[in-house]
């Protein structure tokens, strides 16, 4: 793939002939390391992010809890239009890239910020300072994801190297969830009281902001080769303002987006509820120590790294909508079993015991969250298709966007 900037002649004829080639393994492995950048950041807001506010920094969990709500809202509620800029722009760099490259240093500089707190700070100056870093983070981290989420939808009209893409982005955001968690429980909180101490969170953060930026850059350097096969803006665009409540309509009348939408916020409604309180349960319900917790964050990160190659395999004989139902319907049956059985059994498990059986359940899960990712992500791509033939106009980012706000919401209430 040649590295020719678009431009307002971009050729929509030699994009559909260029989409239509495979796409190489390195070019699948380096787009998809972008992906790490959202993983380190997931695996910081996900594990340790309110264990740092209330326990490390004694913000109250209710004051935590509405300074990562604000700022999750404010940037759910600004999604859909960095989603419908990025499918409207207009630049030499073509749509996507500008946003990708402007937005890298904020997001990393913010996260590490944010784990760099003053120890002094507190009352309604530290809510006020969590709440900037919260909402800069955010939104910058939206600027860099969105598009580049959408290139993966555009960069071919293979249906299977849509999932293939996928699976790669997946699974670099699982070893960047990886990369968080061993750096962080493994490396700078280690020891009895490693996640107690204040001084471990910064030299974590900014190795973690170090990283997303080597990550985002090898991405960026992707997608800048794959422009040529990527889809220009519409030549006749109205104003953003008029445009946008148009788009918005019309997404509201796509019936595939509205059950992917619905499913989006039932899923990650629950789901978050049980990640923000990964640390408090494996310490204050399962009464594990710190390297126990340890080996339980890793078997989440872990499975989807299994899951990768189990859903290659299934999409070559299993409908992705049939996949998908299933993987969910298998993570509710994995999350709920382990405590039902804690407080309801005819047994309590021992600190060790449980360490076994959540080490396997969490394989398991992270497993059929790959699986389920891998082809629900897929679908969306494929939506993009059925959006354009219904109403003429590709709209990538806007469907991204419009699903990162109900998981953004949904994420929210769940914390």
């Amino acid at each position: 793939m040649s590295g020719a900037p678009l431009d307002a002649g971009h050729d929509e004829a030699a994009a559909k002939v260029a989409r239509s080639a495979p796409l190489s393994f390195g070019f699948k492995a380096s787009y998809g390391a972008g992906a790490m950048a959202d993983g380190i950041v997931a695996a910081g807001f996900g594990f340790f992010l309110l264990f740092y506010l209330t326990a490390v920094c004694g913000m109250s969990g209710t004051m935590a809890g509405m300074a990562k709500l604000i700022a999750l809202l404010i940037d759910a509620v600004a999604d859909p239009a960095i989603g419908l800029a990025s499918d409207r722009l207009r630049a030499r760099q073509g749509r996507r890239l500008p946003f990708m490259i402007w937005s890298l240093a904020p997001f990393a500089g913010a996260f590490g910020l944010l784990f760099t707190l003053p120890a002094h700070l507190s009352g309604a100056t530290q809510f006020i300072v969590v709440t900037i870093c919260l909402v800069v983070l955010r939104l910058s981290l939206s600027c860099f994801v969105l598009p580049f989420t959408a290139v993966g939808a555009e960069v071919t009209d293979d249906y299977r190297e849509r999932a293939s893409i996928v699976s790669f982005r997946l699974s670099f955001q699982s070893v960047g969830i990886l990369f968080g968690v061993v750096i962080g429980l493994g490396v700078f909180m280690s020891g009895a009281d490693g996640m107690l101490d204040h001084s471990n969170y910064a030299p974590y953060a900014w190795v973690s902001a170090a990283a997303m930026l080597i990550a985002g850059l090898v991405a960026i350097g992707a997608v800048r080769r794959a422009l040529p096969r990527l889809h220009g803006p519409e030549k006749n665009q109205a104003g953003f303002l008029s445009g946008f409540f148009k788009e918005m309509v019309e997404l509201s009348r796509n019936r595939s987006f509205l059950l992917l939408f619905g499913t989006v916020l039932t899923y990650f409604l629950a789901y978050s509820a049980s990640v923000s309180l990964a640390l408090h349960a494996s310490r204050y319900f399962w009464h594990l120590d710190t390297g126990a917790i340890q080996l339980v964050l890793l078997s989440g990160t872990l499975g989807p790294l299994l899951g990768g190659p189990v859903s290659a395999f299934a999409l070559r004989h299993i409908e992705k909508r049939t996949l998908a139902i299933g993987a969910f319907l298998a993570i509710a049956l994995f999350m709920m079993w382990p405590p039902l059985l804690q407080l309801y059994g005819p047994i309590s498990l021992t600190p060790s015991a449980a360490l076994v059986v959540l080490f396997i359940n969490g394989l398991l899960v992270g497993t059929a969250i790959m699986i389920g990712g891998v082809g629900f992500q897929s679908m969306l791509a494929d939506t993009a298709d059925e959006h354009e033939h219904l109403f003429g106009v590709r709209r990538e980012g806007l469907f991204f966007s419009g699903l990162t706000l109900a998981y953004k919401a949904a994420s929210g209430l769940g914390a």
